[in-house]
């Protein structure tokens, strides 16, 4: 018997692993929306239309004239800010039907459920990244507020996904265990978790006691990491990217972990 190094089927591994990753987006893209009228272009509108709706809507709120504090943009801030809490919020309520929608792709031995919710929330975070980088380049040309460093933009973009995918796939595995009430619990989860995501404030706007409280939550530390890389270090920060981190890997890890030993409770 020949012997393959570990390293070799390791990569072929990866790499059929990836392309499998591939077919199911493209698929994704036509289950979801089809070709008929705009087709492939919802992907990109349904965020972009929500963005600019609560972006105006606050704006208008608010009032026209520059009145945040640090002198931000209150535009560029509303609209970047739901772009990047949307990521959350469609992953996460998208995860919980993942099975259901997807399970006539299970009966071919290369399609696992790890595979099929990682297409399906790439392709959210492929949206929010086109979207966020379209309203970047607008906002630029319009009020002249360009991004301080977009790549410290993307990695907020990144992290978000990260800790989407993990809490996803935690959903996905209660669900399918027969945790009917998750699924009715998931959509006014994401609605209320929108105050405390700090889409509508930053960390230094706010009391201590509020700031404490706040601090717990990840998707503060995310929003203000990405905020940074958008308005650049003129004004305070303050998150932990170690936090982060904790979250990101112990969510996947446990959400990875059900659903291995979920896996024979699945009816597929």
């Amino acid at each position: 018997m020949m012997y393959v190094p570990q390293e070799v089927s390791w990569f072929k591994a990866i790499r059929s692993r990836c392309r499998v990753i591939e077919a199911l987006i493209i698929r994704e893209i036509h289950t979801r929306f089809g070709r008929d009228n705009l087709g492939y272009v919802w992907l990109f509108v349904e965020p972009a239309m929500l963005g600019l709706g609560v972006a105006l809507m606050r704006v208008f709120i608010r009032g026209m004239g520059h009145d945040m504090p640090g002198g931000i943009n209150k535009f560029a801030f509303f609209i970047i800010g739901y772009i990047v809490f949307y990521l959350f919020r469609t992953v996460v309520n998208r995860s919980a039907n993942g099975i259901q929608a997807n399970v006539q792709l299970f009966y071919h031995s290369r399609v696992t459920i790890e595979a099929v919710m990682m297409a399906r929330n790439v392709l959210d975070m492929g949206a929010v990244m086109v979207c966020m980088s379209a309203f970047c380049v607008i906002i630029g040309v319009i009020y002249g507020d360009w991004p301080y460093d977009p790549l410290h933009m993307v990695a907020g973009v990144l992290l978000m996904f990260g800790l989407s995918h993990g809490f996803g796939l935690c959903l996905l595995s209660l669900t399918a265990m027969g945790a009917d009430l998750i699924d009715r619990l998931v959509h006014p989860f994401t609605y209320l978790m929108l105050p405390f995501s700090g889409m509508f404030y930053m960390m230094w706007w706010l009391p201590q006691p509020f700031q404490d409280i706040l601090w717990w939550v990840p998707l503060v530390h995310i929003m203000e990491f990405t905020r940074e890389g958008q308005f650049g270090p003129g004004i305070p920060y303050h998150y932990d990217l170690t936090y982060v981190a904790i979250w990101i890997v112990g969510l996947n890890f446990l959400g990875l972990c059900a659903i291995r030993a979920g896996r024979p409770h699945f009816e597929m």
